[in-house]
């Protein structure tokens, strides 16, 4: 799938995971080097979809710092799975 270009600056969707009911963060690979992770907005009217990128995308340098991302991620997970558990032991 080719990439979105801004300047000369080329992103490859990599990843998409929906956020809420119009909102998805987008995991691209950039020609440059790097990654950005990006929230879009979509907006369907008379069958149409627009999607929208907002500014403020977070950068991120390298694949094991992408990696360290996830790792984070999968740890709050964890610590929130956990909670979730406690308070139902406690009911």
């Amino acid at each position: 799938m080719p990439g979105k270009t801004s300047s000369d600056i080329t992103y490859t969707e990599l990843a998409k995971a929906k956020i809420s009911k119009n909102r998805n963060v987008v995991i691209s690979a950039c020609s440059r080097g790097g990654y950005t992770i990006a929230q879009q907005i979509r907006v369907v009217e008379d069958d149409k979809i627009t999607s929208i990128f907002m500014k403020g995308a977070i950068t991120v340098a390298d694949l094991d710092l992408l990696k360290g991302l996830h790792e984070a991620i999968g740890a709050a997970i964890e610590a929130e799975e956990a909670e979730i558990a406690e308070d139902w032991d406690e009911e």
